[in-house]
């Protein structure tokens, strides 16, 4: 049995956005390996479930070249040698660059990789310049051996030709990793969980949830999502704002607790912590927003808003902007613009027939761009198998 690997920072990270395409590996005739950083032992179970062999290789953030970033490329390389991987598939920024050196040094014939966003080092400009050079040069470096890199959003392509990273006949465009639209779906919701929920928040009829569900980091927008909620619930009494998402201690733009805290004993924003049931608290949202200036690859967040018929109101950045069509499902705002957010918000506060309209458009675009089955069936196409002995289906 011919065995491939996909490679990833964390557990989560391939659960989230990659179990259907290792499942149809799975059912494709593959012995399929997962490999990443344990950070919750629960989504380990889960993905072994599935058939799928977990391995555990740490892997810290930030550029470490002397310390972990070699411990890593070595369990890499010594796995690969062992393994003797048929193909291997690269997500986020370090995999991308340091398991794909590993991996055509022990022998691998076939190296994929995903561009999955371009996050801080491309975005914030109070970094050392030295440091973006140093990972342009890495990646540089590091694709000279892949057989394919495939890129979220065409802006995010368009960056790493800018920058030369890779030439054109290498790039793939896939918008997004998808979403499974037959699991978000208004008929799949746990009705039970959104009971609970509802008792969590007080919710009552008649008022109007805005929800942002994201890592709580400033370029998330978060900040401009709290202005936006200061201004609105002096006007609204009966809106509600729920902030979703892990506190990322260690990311340079993190929000703290003690911020957090501050908003909520102002009664500015009421926050959940990070949640399994985001299609619950999908159901229970009037409107979803994401005023992000991170370069995303494609929010899959929009994409689940989407699946789940809600108006999406989202910066005109890319990854956003390819989920959101303003005036269409949502609306597009400026980045950074607080006022414009809360302006925004509110024509959907007031206007529930417009909000249901937006919501149907958005899962019209969802089911028929972004629906995990077509994306799925892309990635597995670009494999280009032909030497495998397993015979590859593209339908699920």
């Amino acid at each position: 049995m011919e065995k491939i690997a996909y490679f990833a920072n964390t557990d989560f990270s391939l659960f989230n956005f990659r179990q259907e395409l290792m499942r149809e590996m799975k059912g494709n005739g593959f012995e399929v390996f997962a490999v990443a950083s344990v950070t919750n032992k629960e989504i380990v179970e889960e993905i072994e479930k599935e058939g799928i062999k977990f391995i555990n290789i740490p892997l810290k953030r930030g550029l470490d070249f002397l310390g972990g970033d070699f411990v890593y490329f070595l369990k890499v390389f010594s796995l690969c040698k062992r393994e003797k991987f048929f193909l291997c598939h690269n997500f986020t920024i370090k995999p991308c660059i340091f398991a794909t050196l590993a991996q055509k040094l022990a022998g691998v014939k076939n190296i994929y990789c995903t561009i999955t966003g371009l996050g801080y080092v491309f975005t914030e400009a109070k970094l050392s310049s030295l440091l973006k050079k140093i990972v342009v040069w890495l990646y540089k470096f590091s694709f000279k051996f892949v057989n394919k890199v495939i890129f979220l959003n065409p802006d995010d392509r368009e960056v790493f030709l800018e920058e030369r990273i890779i030439k054109k006949e290498k790039t793939l465009l896939i918008l997004s990793e998808g979403v499974n639209t037959k699991e978000f779906s208004t008929e799949r919701v746990n009705k039970e969980v959104q009971d609970k929920l509802k008792r969590e928040i007080d919710y009552k009829e008649g008022k109007i949830i805005i929800t942002l569900i994201a890592r709580l980091l400033w370029q998330k927008g978060i900040g401009e999502f709290v202005k936006a909620a200061e201004e609105l619930k002096r006007k609204y009494s009966n809106s509600e704002f729920l902030l979703v998402g892990p506190i990322d201690k260690e990311n340079p733009s993190g929000i703290s607790e003690k911020t957090i805290k501050e908003w909520e004993n102002k009664k500015i924003v009421r926050y959940l912590g990070e949640r399994k049931e985001v299609k619950e608290i999908l159901a229970l949202s009037n409107i979803v927003v994401l005023p992000s200036y991170y370069k995303e690859g494609i929010p899959k967040i929009l994409l689940e808003a989407g699946a789940m018929e809600k108006p999406l109101i989202a910066t005109d950045v890319s990854g956003c902007k390819e989920v959101v069509r303003n005036n269409e499902n949502g609306f597009l705002i400026e980045p950074k613009n607080s006022q414009q957010l809360a302006e925004r918000i509110e024509i959907l506060i007031k206007n529930k027939d417009l909000r249901e309209k937006f919501g149907k458009k958005s899962r019209e675009i969802v089911e028929k761009e972004f629906n995990v089955e077509k994306i799925v069936k892309e990635i597995i196409e670009s494999y280009n198998i032909k030497k495998s002995k397993c015979q590859i289906r593209t339908n699920f």
